[in-house]
């Protein structure tokens, strides 16, 4: 073989080889990409917009009403009917030893000692405070439970109740007037309370008749 022969034979083999290497990228068509017109879009959904109507009042459940506990009696404005006295002067003393006070004993009287310097001031402040858990109330036969008032003073005229009043609750007491008749005039009645225990009025019971000079009486509240 000469020279010219072989070198023939290396330029077909070669051009063979650049053949099959390129065949491919010019005479095969790649495969086509999906274009973005054949891209299908989800219908638009249906959207109610509307304003929702507001809701109807007699359809809605009422709450339960409050229920007062015992121990919130004492916030409870008091309704009492008490039996004319038959004396109404400016001031009437009450006597402690009358039938209706001697329907219920007396229990004896927790005493409190308060500072020498600051007696009067201390008295209503160691009257609230208690060192053991509240009693609990009585009931009745009728199954009520038993309150208990101190009724201060029954007088006249109304500005002196309404003074009375004023200076009991100024010395910490939760103090109302009633109206009663006694005969053809109309007396004005301070109490203090109700309390369910009533050893917490026998505590301020001699306080009171001190501060206004008057013999004070514990009663059972009746609303």
């Amino acid at each position: 073989m000469n020279d010219v022969l072989k070198q023939r034979l290396v330029g077909a083999l070669i051009l063979v080889a650049l053949g099959v290497v390129f065949w491919p990228i010019i005479f095969v068509e790649p495969d086509a990409a999906p274009s973005a017109s054949e891209v299908r879009l989800p219908p638009r959904p249906n959207i109610d917009t509307r304003p929702l109507p507001s809701p109807d009042r007699v359809g809605l459940r009422a709450s339960k009403p409050l229920e007062l506990q015992d121990s919130e009696l004492d916030f409870v404005e008091p309704q009492e009917h008490l039996v004319p006295e038959e004396s109404p002067g400016e001031v009437v003393q009450q006597d402690s030893k009358s039938p209706e006070a001697a329907q219920v004993p007396v229990e004896p009287a927790q005493p409190v000692t308060p500072p020498p310097a600051a007696a009067e001031k201390d008295l209503s402040v160691a009257s609230k405070t208690r060192s053991e858990p509240p009693v609990q109330p009585e009931i009745d036969a009728q199954g009520v439970p038993v309150a208990w008032m101190l009724q201060v003073v029954s007088v006249s005229r109304k500005e002196s109740a309404e003074n009375t009043r004023q200076r009991l609750q100024n010395m910490g007491h939760k103090a109302y007037i009633k109206t009663a008749q006694a005969g053809d005039k109309t007396v004005y009645r301070v109490y203090v309370g109700p309390k369910f225990e009533r050893a917490k009025l026998d505590a301020i019971k001699a306080d009171v008749d001190r501060q206004f000079g008057v013999k004070s009486m514990i009663r059972r509240y009746l609303p």
